[in-house]
């Protein structure tokens, strides 16, 4: 006679468990931002050295960006946080959750007319 095991219980994950990724990897889109703008800007610099540099000698030692010190910080927060709310809306499903369903998601595409011709 064959025995009969029991099914094992499967537990719903925590609302707080599923959340708390979401938001960590939210803060992750807006970290992979703030990267990429920082390889940006120095791709910028190395152009600059490469092309302008050696063919102005202007060696930009008189720039002082002080001044700016606290714009630049407000800015780099700004991008952060903004890039963080768009992953957010992004990898939570707000972003698809009007939206309507596609009508030809569930047909099989017609068959290539290059596959039928003889060889």
């Amino acid at each position: 006679m064959p025995r009969v095991l029991p099914k094992p219980k499967t537990s719903e994950a925590h609302p707080l468990k599923h959340w708390a990724m979401i938001v960590f990897e939210s803060l992750g889109v807006g970290a992979l931002t703030i990267m990429l703008v920082f390889a940006a800007l120095l791709v910028m610099v190395g152009a600059y050295v490469q092309i302008v540099w050696p063919l102005t000698d202007w060696s930009l030692v008189e720039v002082n960006l002080d001044p700016y010190r606290s714009t630049i910080s407000a800015a780099f927060f700004l991008l952060f946080t903004a890039a963080s709310a768009l992953g957010f809306w992004f990898i939570s499903g707000a972003a698809w959750k009007n939206q309507k369903a596609n009508p030809s998601a569930g047909r099989v595409a017609p068959k290539s007319r290059i596959s039928s011709l003889p060889r």
